[in-house]
């Protein structure tokens, strides 16, 4: 593979893509620029998360969404539940519920 090709494909975490990468628009070095930047944050997170301080959840989620997360972010894992637990919770079920029945594989 040549350099040029290398250059215009696309690599990396799909959690950092730019937006242009992500929708498969043309795009450039400005890419790069959005992840150092997502990189910079992930940094922070991961400087947070070593002093057990678990990821902040948005206020613009449901209420069972937030719950499941901070059942799943506990800073002690003993404290976490198990999956199957988690599979129990309101946030999975309401899912699996409202699943087309073609759609449901083990819910």
């Amino acid at each position: 593979m040549s350099i040029l090709n290398q250059a215009k494909s696309s690599k990396g975490t799909v959690y950092w893509m730019a937006p242009e990468v992500a929708k498969a628009k043309p795009h450039g070095p400005p890419v790069d620029i959005w992840s150092l930047g997502c990189t910079v944050l992930e940094t922070h997170a991961l400087l947070k998360i070593g002093r057990r301080i678990p990821p902040e959840i948005p206020n613009t989620l449901s209420e069972d969404v937030r719950d499941f997360i901070k059942k799943c972010v506990q800073a002690n894992s003993n404290d976490r539940p198990s999956a199957a637990q988690l599979f129990e919770h309101p946030f999975v079920q309401n899912r699996c519920n409202n699943m087309a029945p073609d759609v449901l594989i083990d819910c």
